[in-house]
């Protein structure tokens, strides 16, 4: 079994709470919990799989994330899945509001900033999308730091 598929089994146990599973040395929630955790607490989304984001935190970081979590008042377990160990422990619960969020994904053409990573063959369609892309995500930036 990957990663991935533990953590859906997990969110389809855990449907109404965000889920986070330790991979490594951060935290991660993916799909609808990355895109809400994103719009409540601005964490920044990469992708995951296609069209699927994730968002996480660092494990140093996990009382600062725990209290930003309590602050939005949505329910979330956090999981700490131990390779050594081949173990997984819930080590926090909350009780919240239920996450209605349905989208999986922000965009994941605007995801990681680069659509050329996502496929292996380059050609003048990706190039060109690319490059319209960047021209946005530049505009946005000029308007934001002239508000």
């Amino acid at each position: 079994m990957a990663f991935s598929q533990m953590l859906e089994i997990l969110k389809e146990k855990e449907k109404e709470n965000i889920v986070f599973v330790k991979l490594g040395t951060f935290y991660v929630a993916v799909g609808e919990d990355a895109v809400l955790v994103h719009k409540k607490l601005n964490l920044k989304c990469t992708c995951f799989k296609l069209n699927i984001c994730k968002v996480g935190f660092p494990v140093i970081a996990l009382e600062k994330y725990v209290e930003k979590l309590n602050e939005i008042k949505y329910g979330y377990v956090i999981y700490d899945y131990d390779a050594e160990k081949v173990e997984l422990k819930e080590i926090y619960r909350k009780k919240g509001k239920s996450n209605k969020e349905t989208e999986k994904s922000i965009n994941c053409l605007l995801c990681d900033g680069d659509v050329n990573k996502r496929y292996a063959k380059q050609d003048k369609y990706l190039l060109a999308l690319n490059k319209l892309l960047e021209d946005e995500r530049s505009k946005r930036h000029v308007e934001n730091k002239n508000m």
